[in-house]
């Protein structure tokens, strides 16, 4: 089957990964990215102010579309202008959307003008809204790993640890609500090591040890496993949803601990209150029983690692989107 993605072409994107699994799988897939139309910055700041900018841009990457023939698109990036999405149902191909981001990031809100054939979304308070208050065809899914990408190391956790001799490791965009909430953890002697890219704000906060390194890749995989405790505190605006990273440090292998969501109960094959926390007071708890006692993060992981290999690999995800479809 030929598959058309538009998003992002950036190693370990999702996108990337969506590409790969479906590569993998025999078929054609390929991705179109608007970067790869915008050739400058004023280009790209053209495409923030003017409607009808984007409108050219669009039409430009649809002919590049429509000259590779796709049976379905796979729209990810959040600005595709509608246009673009009601000539590609015009051609009879097939157009879906899956939405990887949170309900603050939806720009102009164009996801609920495009016509698309079917919506994917992760957060099941977005389904409720989309599905019940707009009559979409929306369904909710669950993000995913790469396991040729997040591949745990072939060798025993606490032996690979003592490679890095990290307690606790935070990585991502380091927006001002993640960096106040750990400079609030490292306020009370935690040592948190954290490796990102700072947010307008950020540097308001001191972070005793910032690393400037965004992880991708390997380097990715061998801090995460190598590390005792991986922190992952959510969005904000994650309502009934976790990110993209707590698949990826999960199918990794190595040891979370995030906010809790009641959806974790679904997720998870062990009793969520063990592994998140719903303040500060309860991370620093967790965080200092984990580190005290290595062997009962180990046996979490034993049992959440193969059930993410079981459940959670972009081959799942693939297939659930195309039994919809």
């Amino acid at each position: 089957m030929k598959i058309a993605i538009i998003g992002s072409k950036a190693f370990d994107s999702l996108e990337y990964h969506l590409n790969d699994e479906l590569l993998e799988l025999g078929n054609q897939s390929q991705i179109f990215d608007f970067e790869f139309i915008l050739p400058s910055k004023i280009d790209y700041g053209l495409s923030l102010v003017s409607d009808k900018y984007v409108e050219y841009n669009n039409k430009k990457l649809l002919n590049r579309v429509l000259d590779f023939k796709p049976q379905i698109v796979i729209g990810v990036y959040r600005n595709i202008h509608p246009t673009f999405v009601k000539f590609i149902k015009k051609e009879g191909i097939k157009i879906i959307h899956i939405n990887p981001d949170t309900i603050t990031t939806f720009q102009s809100q164009q996801i609920f003008v495009e016509p698309y054939d079917a919506y994917f979304t992760k957060d099941h308070f977005i389904v409720d809204f989309m599905k019940n208050k707009l009559g979409l065809n929306v369904f909710h899914y669950l993000e995913a790993f790469n396991p040729r990408i997040h591949c745990a190391p072939n060798i025993e956790k606490l032996k690979f640890e003592e490679n890095y001799n990290i307690d606790v490791i935070a990585f991502g965009n380091i927006y001002p609500y993640r960096a106040r909430f750990l400079k609030n953890l490292e306020d009370t002697g935690l040592k948190v090591e954290v490796y990102g890219r700072k947010a307008k704000f950020s540097d308001s906060f001191k972070l005793k040890n910032f690393k400037n390194q965004y992880l991708i890749g390997k380097d990715k995989v061998n801090l995460l496993f190598g590390s005792k405790i991986v922190l992952n505190n959510f969005l904000y605006s994650e309502i009934q949803s976790v990110n993209n990273k707590f698949f990826e440090i999960n199918g990794i292998g190595g040891f979370q601990l995030c906010d809790y969501k009641e959806s974790l109960k679904d997720i998870l094959p062990i009793d969520p209150k063990l592994v998140s926390f719903n303040s500060l007071d309860e991370a620093k708890e967790l965080i200092n029983y984990y580190l005290k006692n290595p062997h009962k993060r180990i046996e979490i992981q034993n049992k959440i690692y193969p059930h993410f290999l079981d459940h959670y690999t972009y081959r799942h995800l693939l297939n659930y989107v195309f039994n919809k479809i």
